[in-house]
C-alpha cells in the first residue's frame, strides 16, 4: 500500500525517482536483492496515477521510468508466454510434414528479478543514452537552423550572387566572401537557384575542384 503522506512529501519537496523506487520496494515487501520487475512496474504505475489524482504535475523523468519499466514488464511476460507455448507445443503429436527453418526473434535477455542497485544502474544508463541522443538532435537542429534563412533573405542572396557574376566574377571561389562552410553553403545554394532558372551554367572538371560559372 502506497503511503500517501510520504508520496505528497516527496512530490512537494522535489521527488527523486531512485528514492521512490526504493520506497515502493519496501512498501510492497520485496527483497531489495531480488526485486520483481513486473510487480514494481505495476506499483510505479499506481504511484503515478495517485499523483495525478492530487493534480500534481508528473515529472518528465518519472514518465520515462514508467515507460522503461512497462517495456521491461512486457518483454518478461512475452518471454514467459513463449516458454509456456513451447512447453505446451512439445506435448502435441508430431506431424510428418516439412516445416521451413525460421530464425528465432532477437530479444534482450531480461530476468524477472534483479537487485534494486542493478535496476537503478540500468535505468541511469537509459537516461544517459536518451540525454546524449536528445543533445545530438538539438545540435543537428541548431546547425540546420543556422543554415536556413527566411525566403526574403534567400532571394536577396540570389540577387547578390547574380550581381557578382554580372560584374565578371566567374569562379565560385571568387564570389564566396569568406571560405568557411556556412558561407560556402550560403553562396552555393543561390547558384542552384540560378541554374534552375536558366540564368547561368556551371562546370566542374573534377570533384572538389573549382566551379566555373557562365551566363546563359
Amino acid at each position: 500500500m502506497i503511503d500517501e503522506n510520504k508520496m505528497i512529501r516527496t512530490i512537494v519537496l522535489g521527488s527523486d525517482w531512485q528514492e521512490v523506487l526504493a520506497d515502493l520496494v519496501v512498501e510492497e515487501g520485496m527483497d531489495p536483492m531480488s526485486v520483481d520487475i513486473v510487480k514494481l512496474s505495476d506499483s510505479f504505475m499506481i504511484y503515478l496515477s495517485r499523483i495525478k489524482e492530487f493534480d500534481f504535475r508528473v515529472p518528465a523523468r518519472f514518465v520515462l521510468i514508467a515507460a522503461i519499466l512497462l517495456r521491461m514488464k512486457c518483454e518478461l511476460l512475452l518471454e514467459e508466454e513463449m516458454k509456456k507455448e513451447k512447453i505446451e507445443g512439445s506435448t502435441t503429436p508430431e506431424l510428418n510434414i516439412e516445416v521451413p527453418l525460421l530464425s528465432p526473434p532477437i530479444m534482450r535477455k531480461t530476468t524477472r528479478k534483479v537487485s534494486l542497485d542493478e535496476l537503478v544502474t540500468a535505468l541511469n544508463k537509459a537516461f544517459t543514452f536518451k540525454e546524449k541522443k536528445e543533445t545530438k538532435k538539438l545540435r543537428i537542429r541548431k546547425a540546420a537552423e543556422e543554415l536556413i534563412e527566411p525566403a526574403e533573405d534567400v532571394e536577396a542572396k540570389i540577387k547578390e550572387v547574380f550581381d557578382e557574376i554580372l560584374r565578371g566574377k566567374r569562379k565560385f571561389s571568387d564570389i564566396v566572401p569568406v571560405w568557411r562552410r556556412k558561407e560556402i553553403v550560403k553562396t552555393f545554394l543561390p547558384l542552384l537557384y540560378l541554374m534552375h532558372r536558366s540564368k547561368i551554367s556551371c562546370e566542374q572538371e573534377e570533384f572538389f575542384k573549382e566551379i566555373y560559372i557562365s551566363l546563359r
